[in-house]
């Protein structure tokens, strides 16, 4: 006998309802529902309903323990990584910074040497500059010591030839002239046709002749070759002006005697 001003409507949704369509929500989605808080709505729905059942008295009481079920279950999700923590876990480390001690050239005995510390880890882009900077004059200086050498016994027709061994070829009779179209060809190789490649080591300006041996270790020969020529060349300069010897003469030899103005 209840009064039909209290009777519930046929078309009144059930006090469980909710529940059941978060249950429902969570199924059709297109992204993936952890199993956890599934079966938390299905708990939070069933004391809904059981709550129901019982009457008002233990409502308060489901209602404080489903809202403890469902904090549960999402303090448990935020502690476990999703699809895309788990994504960025599994990306690599990045790569270490920039290391000169690692690079080609430090070689026993003295290893790593920049007592001025010059290069700095992570610039890459200045330690090629400074190494590019180091080949050009390693390789100057090489072909300068050897110069002085070959000037004693020979010389270069047209350019130098009837001038004296040592620094005056340079600045004296047909020498200055030599001098002038050296410097030409030169500038013109390093500006148009032998320029830095950022994809290449520094200093690699390609195999022409095909030898194939750009290896590290002929690298490491060419950078000690190299920085023992610049010494050669400096001291066969600063010996010349101090003593006025060629690089020869220097080792006790007489004048030369090849291209002598006859």
């Amino acid at each position: 006998g209840r009064s039909p001003h209290f009777a519930r409507p046929p078309f009144a949704p059930r006090r469980g309802a909710p529940q059941s369509a978060e249950i429902a929500r969570a199924a059709m989605a297109p992204q993936r529902v952890a199993p956890r808080r599934l079966a938390a709505a299905a708990a939070a729905a069933g004391l809904a309903g059981r709550g129901l059942a019982t009457g008002r008295r233990g409502a308060g009481k489901k209602t404080t323990a489903k809202a403890s079920i469902m904090a549960e279950v999402e303090a448990e999700e935020a502690a476990e990584p999703g699809p895309q923590g788990a994504e960025e876990k599994a990306k690599p480390p990045p790569p270490p910074p920039f290391d000169p001690a690692m690079q080609v050239g430090v070689t026993e005995p003295l290893g790593f040497f920049d007592p001025l510390g010059f290069s700095k880890v992570g610039d890459e882009k200045g330690f090629r500059n400074l190494r590019a900077a180091e080949l050009k004059h390693g390789r100057v200086a090489m072909m300068a010591a050897a110069g002085a050498v070959f000037q004693y016994y020979g010389r270069l027709p047209i350019f130098f030839d009837y001038e004296e061994s040592g620094l005056k070829a340079a600045y004296s009779g047909n020498g200055k002239f030599g001098m002038f179209w050296l410097v030409v060809i030169c500038g013109f190789l390093e500006l148009f046709a032998w320029t830095e490649d950022d994809s290449k080591e520094p200093g690699n300006f390609g195999d022409p002749l095909g030898f194939n041996i750009y290896d590290p270790d002929m690298r490491n020969k060419e950078l000690n070759n190299g920085r023992a020529a610049m010494f050669a060349a400096l001291g066969i300069v600063a010996a010349e002006l101090v003593t006025g010897k060629d690089a020869m003469q220097q080792l006790g030899l007489g004048p030369s005697m090849v291209g002598t103005q006859m």
